[in-house]
């Protein structure tokens, strides 16, 4: 039904926001000066460092909105977003839980002023950011 465009984050510590934008897949089929759809998607997530280990960073999922950017070619940025804000737990509270090795973390494994390098936990994966101005 939807295929991604551009994925990319903005990141203001300790906020990060992954940005999808999301296009109509038969929109691909159509001539491209057939009027365009795009809906982009916002995933907020706050950073924190676990202390038990100086190059992990714990994430906690904020935040999830639907923002209409353009309909048909024409400006849906007047109509409201579809969004959930998830509820804040924290791991410290939970019984049986060790906050240090809980889902939602990656670690550190190169950072300069210009380049962030992690290994992902779980499904795994290494990634490279670079910055942009």
């Amino acid at each position: 039904l939807l295929t991604t465009g551009a994925i990319y984050q903005v990141i203001v510590p300790p906020i990060a926001t992954n940005i999808i934008d999301l296009i109509p897949r038969a929109q691909a089929l159509l001539p491209t000066s057939f009027p365009s759809t795009l809906v982009r998607a916002e995933v907020k997530t706050r950073a924190s460092l676990r202390p038990s280990n100086s190059n992990r960073v714990g994430l906690n999922f904020e935040e999830v909105k639907l923002v209409p950017i353009e309909v048909l070619g024409m400006d849906a940025q007047m109509l409201p977003p579809i969004g959930i804000s998830f509820p804040q737990i924290n791991l410290e509270d939970l019984p049986g839980v060790d906050p240090s090795t809980a889902p939602g973390f990656f670690d550190v494994l190169y950072l300069d002023d210009d380049m962030l390098i992690i290994k992902q936990n779980a499904p795994g994966g290494i990634f490279v950011s670079i910055k942009t101005d």
